[in-house]
């Protein structure tokens, strides 16, 4: 059970795929200007991102449950068939260009939900500074290209999702928001993705595509959880 929710929950809607088997500039989501990160700064141990992971309602409007369970594993290896998609299918896959060096996640489920809806996700990710802000950087340029991508993944499954950029709140040093959906989604809705950069980790939210406009996550949530880990950097 608890790979089938860890499956369900890695970037994508493959609870979808189960069932069915940025872009550039502010209007596009990202920030008015980027932020680098503090030169020669260590990458976040996993330790020091699971201490910055929200717990319990520390969230506006959310409860959150951190995970034990790797989110990925060796076999989550996912390349897309578009090479200016590789850096949204990356975001997915166990070995990306730009390497994670910490992975910490929670389930993430809004406040008054039914018991039976499916949560979304915060997940944090530790990066050398240089490698999050390429990344990121390389994410905006993918959402100006890359509408739609085949994914395949060493797991097995093989489909296709189109990808559709939102307008992203303004918040951390540099955030990107897109619509990642399946196109054999039984219901046709997706995932609203929001990756918010706070210097070398990435706070990246999947939230499920309910509404008939999608939604990502509040500026509210993405904000204090981008000042909790400027924290969680300030103390090493």
């Amino acid at each position: 059970m608890h790979s089938v929710i860890r499956r369900a929950l890695m970037f994508v809607v493959l609870s979808a795929v189960s069932a069915a088997t940025t872009a550039c500039g502010p209007a596009a989501g990202s920030t008015s200007e980027s932020r680098p990160s503090p030169a020669g700064q260590r990458p976040l141990t996993k330790a020091q991102l699971a201490e910055a992971l929200p717990d319990g309602g520390e969230l506006p409007g959310f409860t959150t449950v951190p995970q034990s369970m790797a989110l990925l594993e060796a076999e989550d290896v996912v390349t897309a068939d578009r090479p200016s998609c590789r850096p949204i299918a990356d975001m997915m896959s166990v070995r990306p260009k730009h390497p994670r060096k910490a992975v910490v996640w929670a389930t993430m489920k809004p406040d008054g939900a039914a018991p039976e809806a499916a949560p979304g996700s915060v997940t944090l990710t530790s990066h050398t500074g240089q490698d999050a802000e390429t990344w990121m950087a390389e994410l905006r340029e993918a959402l100006t290209e890359c509408r739609g991508f085949t994914a395949r993944s060493q797991r097995g499954w093989t489909h296709r999702f189109s990808v559709r950029p939102l307008a992203a709140a303004r918040t951390g040093d540099d955030s990107v928001t897109y619509l990642l959906t399946n196109v054999l989604s039984p219901d046709g809705k997706g995932n609203v993705m929001t990756v918010v950069r706070t210097g070398g980790v990435f706070a990246t939210y999947l939230m499920n595509e309910d509404a008939e406009v999608p939604v990502p996550v509040p500026a509210s949530v993405a904000s204090r959880q981008h000042k909790k880990l400027r924290a969680a950097a300030a103390r090493r």
